[in-house]
């Protein structure tokens, strides 16, 4: 992984310097014949920028900022353009010395989704208890990631206590740390094979919610 986004990094670079090398600076949008080269590189460049870049990312926020720009809504601006093949310059560099998305949470988050499409299928077959049982096991391991990431230790810690913790330095929003401890009392209740406190519409949401979870903080 870490490999293939070093390689498209590389890759959008040398596509977009001759692009912006070869648009006229003095015109205000790109020509119509040159837009869809322009809007096929910028839409790769925003999506390598989501790929390798946490939420909270300076290189994030800026490029949707660029992409939904004024001067972006009657054709793609050549001062937009400009500005994103910087940005993205500026963004290859930081991940070249491993100052942005670390690769370790992009390959945690691969794998918890494999076992949460595992889960779904238990879900979808009516399996409560096996999907509720596996989509236990991710909500826990990703929340101790997300926990380590932003530097609460996780020895000894219970599943609560780290909810609260992430609550309490604002990494998560207490609408989303209310969902997520309904999230930990099914697992509670799964774990203790107290089967008949949820259903199979309780197991459904909380999968979906782990996605979000995953999407969102790792």
């Amino acid at each position: 992984m870490k490999e293939a986004i070093t390689k498209r990094f590389q890759e959008l670079v040398e596509q977009g310097q001759p692009l912006v090398e070869r648009m006229n600076k003095d015109d205000y949008y790109i020509s119509e014949h040159n837009i869809p080269a322009f809007q096929a590189w910028l839409s790769s460049v925003s999506n390598i920028l989501e790929t390798a870049s946490p939420p909270a990312s300076f290189f994030l926020s800026e490029s949707k900022r660029l992409m939904t720009n004024e001067d972006m809504k009657h054709g793609i601006s050549t001062k937009v353009a400009s500005k994103m093949l910087g940005l993205l310059q500026s963004a290859q560099q930081e991940w070249a010395g491993g100052l942005l998305r670390r690769i370790e949470y992009i390959l945690v988050a691969e794998t918890f989704d494999n076992f949460l499409d595992h889960a779904a299928v238990y879900h979808k077959g009516n399996k409560k208890v096996e999907a509720a049982v596996l989509a236990s096991a991710v909500l826990e391991d990703t929340i101790k990631k997300i926990s380590l990431k932003n530097g609460i230790p996780t020895k000894g810690q219970a599943l609560e206590a780290l909810i609260d913790e992430l609550s309490k330095i604002g990494a998560i929003t207490p609408v989303k740390t209310k969902r997520i401890k309904a999230f930990s009392a099914i697992r509670n209740q799964a774990l203790h094979a107290e089967f008949d406190e949820f259903d199979i519409k309780d197991v459904g949401e909380m999968i979906k919610g782990i996605r979000e979870l995953i999407e969102d903080y790792l």
